[in-house]
C-alpha cells in the first residue's frame, strides 16, 4: 500500500457514517510549474491524476460518490467531487 491510499483510507475512516466529503481536483492528469506564483518570488509545483482517477481513489478509499462537477479554467479545469461515508463500510 502506499502512502497517499493509506492518507485516504484514513480520511475515510475519520468520517461518521454518513459524514460528508468534499474534494476539489484536477481535471485532467498534468505535471508542471509555474514561475513566480501568484507575482510572488517563488514558483508553485503541480503534479495530479485525472478525474476518472482520483473516482477510483475516493470509492477505493470506501466512500460513496454522490455528485461530481466539472469547473472549468482555462484550458482544463477542477472536478468537484461530494461523497460519504456509507452507514456499513464494505
Amino acid at each position: 500500500m502506499d502512502n497517499t491510499e493509506l492518507v485516504r483510507r484514513r480520511v475515510a475512516g475519520w468520517l461518521r457514517p454518513g459524514g460528508l466529503f468534499l474534494a476539489t481536483t484536477g481535471a485532467r492528469a498534468w505535471t508542471g510549474t509555474e514561475e513566480r506564483w501568484l507575482g510572488g518570488d517563488a514558483d508553485m509545483w503541480w503534479s495530479h491524476a485525472d478525474a476518472a482517477t482520483y473516482r477510483d481513489w475516493i470509492t477505493g478509499a470506501g466512500l460513496s460518490v454522490d455528485a461530481e462537477r466539472f469547473i472549468p479554467e482555462d484550458d482544463s479545469g477542477h472536478q468537484f467531487f461530494l461523497a460519504h461515508r456509507p452507514s456499513t463500510q464494505t
